[in-house]
């Protein structure tokens, strides 16, 4: 009998093994959640994932060590491990190489970079995200102005934003919103210009003028109150 495709997930923060499921909700695979060290070798050998992403910082065995033992042992070896770290600790990402990780990334998490990493390993991480039409006035900052826009499309990892385009493909926004779950929480999001509808090019004939947007390093509450929009 084959072995289901699963996906282990390894940290010791409830909030970003909750945050690492929400970004793959979209992936047909078993998802296993480990907490230690010993858990997540005991559910490797079991199970012998697809994909692993490990938590470097963890009490007592840390993600590198476990990470070394994964590649130190001939039925785990070959398991695709991308170690996370924190982009406030330059020496993490030498540490992951050192270790032999297959990838490394910092958090905050950026979730495309977080699955792009993924199906590059696996291809039945799936990048797609659900979005809700909805209208809600955006306050944003864009070179240093002040300016305002409209969403009019919503995911929990970006938004479409309608607005007379200034900013260009990568360029980084500072946004304010006031979400539409039950509790109206007003949000403060970092964004990056992902692509631009304008008049050289509409990217998305059915959208207005503006610019698709994606969220970056997303904070605990504002990650929280954004999964709560998506609550089906």
């Amino acid at each position: 009998m084959s072995t289901p495709l699963c996906v282990l997930l390894v940290d010791d923060s409830q909030f970003f093994l909750e945050l690492e499921r929400h970004f793959l909700r979209n992936t047909q695979a078993m998802i296993l959640a480990a907490t230690c060290a010993a858990e997540a070798l005991s559910l490797a050998r079991s199970h012998q994932p697809s994909l692993v992403y490990m938590d470097i910082d963890m009490p007592g065995v840390d993600g590198l060590a476990v990470c070394r033992e994964f590649k130190a042992d001939a039925a785990l070896k070959s398991i695709p491990l991308v170690l996370i770290g924190d982009q406030k600790n330059p020496g993490h990402a030498e540490a992951a190489r050192q270790s032999k990780a297959d990838a490394y990334l910092a958090k905050p998490l950026d979730r495309r970079l977080f699955l792009d990493t993924g199906h590059s390993f696996l291809v039945s991480v799936d990048r797609r995200e659900p979005r809700h039409k909805y209208d809600i006035e955006v306050d944003y900052i864009c070179r240093g102005r002040q300016l305002k826009g409209r969403c009019i499309d919503l995911s929990s990892g970006g938004l479409f934003l309608a607005c007379s385009p200034t900013a260009r493909s990568g360029e980084m926004l500072h946004v304010e919103l006031t979400l539409p779950d039950a509790r109206q929480t007003r949000v403060k999001l970092e964004a990056r210009v992902a692509w631009v509808n304008d008049a050289e090019e509409l990217i998305k004939p059915d959208f207005p003028y503006g610019l698709g947007i994606e969220f970056v390093n997303i904070a605990e509450t504002a990650g929280i109150a954004l999964r709560r929009c998506f609550v089906t």
